[in-house]
C-alpha cells in the first residue's frame, strides 16, 4: 500500500510497497479517505514530540472501513468513519479516575503508532465512531474539535463570560464557535493576517483585532478590567508570556496551543497570587469525540470554511513546511 513513512527527523519517504497493517480480534481496518495535518505532525517531524522511528504520521483520520476483527460488532465494511486516535489501557491508576489523556500507556494512531497518512490504517473498533451526514473531510476534524471541546471543558466558559481567543488559524475559530455555543457573551479574536480575522467575523467574533505595537491599548479599550477566559491557540511561547495581562482578576489562562517543550516563559508568581489566577493545560482528548461529533452534525459548529486545500499524500513534506511557516492559510489535509 501507499503511505508516508517518517524515516528519520525531518525524513519523509512516501512508499508504495508498505505491508498492510495486520488487525486483531477488536481492531477495525479504515481504508483513509481524509486526514489533517496538525501543529502535533511538525512537533513529531522535527523529533521533538513522541518520536519514533520508523512512523506513519497522522491523527486527524475520517475513512470507511475496509475489514473487522472476529470479535468486533456493529461496525461493516463499508460504514464510514471518525477515528479518536487515544489508545489507552483503561486499567492504570489515571484511566480509573477518568483522566485516560494521562494513562501511564497512552498511545495514540498516528503518533506512537501508524497512523492516517497511508491507504489503510488499524484501529482499535471502539475507537470508531460512524457518521453519514457530513463529508469524509469535515468528519476529519472531528479530531481537533474534540480536543477543543475538552479544552473548553477545562477552562469552564460561563454564560455571559468575555472571551479572549489568540490566534484565528482553525483551532482558533473552533475555540471561537466553542465558546459562543457555551454561552459567552462576547468573543474577541487576535490575530496578524486580516484574512483570518474575515473569517473570524464570520464565525460570529463580537470583535477581531490585528495584533501590532497597539495590540494592549485596543484590548483595554474592548476590555476594561480584562477578559473572563483567554485561550492562547497559537502555540508560540512569546505570545503566552506577553497576553497573561489580559486575563481579568480571578479569570483563566487556557495554554491550548502546542510550544515546543524546550520553550519556557517568564510569569511573576506574584502575579499570579495577586490576582487571583488559573493557568490552565489541556492535553489531547478525554471522551470528547461524541459531544464534538454532535456539535457539528447538529451545525452550532462549522468546519466547511476550515479547510483550505486537499492534497495527496505526495504533497505531505510540502504541507508540514507550510505549517512550519506559518503559510497555510488554514486547515491542510491529506485525502486518498
Amino acid at each position: 500500500m501507499k503511505a508516508a513513512v517518517l524515516e528519520a527527523v525531518k525524513k519523509i519517504a512516501v512508499r508504495h510497497d508498505v505491508a498492510p497493517p495486520q488487525i486483531g480480534p477488536r481492531d477495525v481496518l479504515v481504508r483513509a479517505k481524509a486526514c489533517g495535518i496538525c501543529g502535533t505532525d511538525v512537533h513529531i517531524w522535527e523529533g521533538d514530540f513522541f518520536p519514533t522511528f520508523p512512523l506513519i504520521p497522522g491523527h486527524e483520520l475520517a475513512g470507511e472501513v475496509a475489514a473487522v476483527g472476529d470479535e468486533v460488532e456493529g461496525l461493516r465494511p463499508g460504514d464510514r468513519v471518525m477515528v479518536d486516535p487515544t489508545v489507552t489501557c483503561e486499567e492504570c491508576h489515571f484511566c480509573m479516575i477518568n483522566r485516560q489523556n494521562h494513562c501511564l500507556k497512552w498511545n495514540a494512531v498516528g503518533v506512537t503508532r501508524d497512523g492516517g497518512f497511508a491507504e489503510l490504517v488499524r484501529v482499535p473498533a471502539k475507537n470508531c465512531y460512524r457518521f453519514e451526514r457530513v463529508s469524509f473531510s469535515e468528519a476529519a476534524f472531528c479530531e481537533p474539535l474534540a480536543c477543543v471541546v475538552f479544552g473548553q471543558d477545562r477552562a469552564r466558559i460561563e454564560i455571559g463570560s468575555e472571551v479572549l481567543v489568540l490566534g484565528a488559524g482553525p483551532i482558533g475559530q473552533l475555540h471561537l464557535q466553542a465558546s459562543l455555543a457555551n454561552g459567552a457573551a462576547a468573543v474577541t479574536v487576535v490575530d496578524v493576517v486580516e484574512s483570518k480575522l474575515d473569517l473570524a467575523r464570520q464565525h460570529g467574533a463580537t470583535e477581531v483585532v490585528l495584533a501590532d505595537n497597539a495590540l494592549q491599548a485596543k484590548l483595554k479599550k474592548i476590555a476594561p478590567y480584562g477578559f473572563d477566559v483567554v485561550i492562547d491557540a497559537t502555540g508560540i511561547a512569546r505570545v503566552l508570556g506577553d497576553s497573561v495581562q489580559y486575563v481579568k482578576n480571578g479569570g483563566r489562562y487556557l495554554v491550548f496551543g502546542v510550544c515546543g517543550p524546550q520553550d519556557k516563559v517568564e510569569i511573576s508568581p506574584f502575579e499570579i497570587y495577586r490576582r487571583d489566577l488559573e493557568i490552565i493545560g489541556s492535553f489531547a482528548i478525554r471522551r470528547t469525540y461524541d459531544r464534538a461529533f454532535k456539535l457539528m452534525e447538529r451545525g452550532a459548529i462549522d468546519v466547511r470554511k476550515l479547510l483550505s486545500e486537499a492534497m495527496p499524500v505526495e504533497e505531505l513534506p510540502r504541507g508540514l513546511e507550510m505549517m512550519k511557516r506559518g503559510t497555510a492559510p488554514m486547515k491542510l489535509q491529506v485525502v486518498f
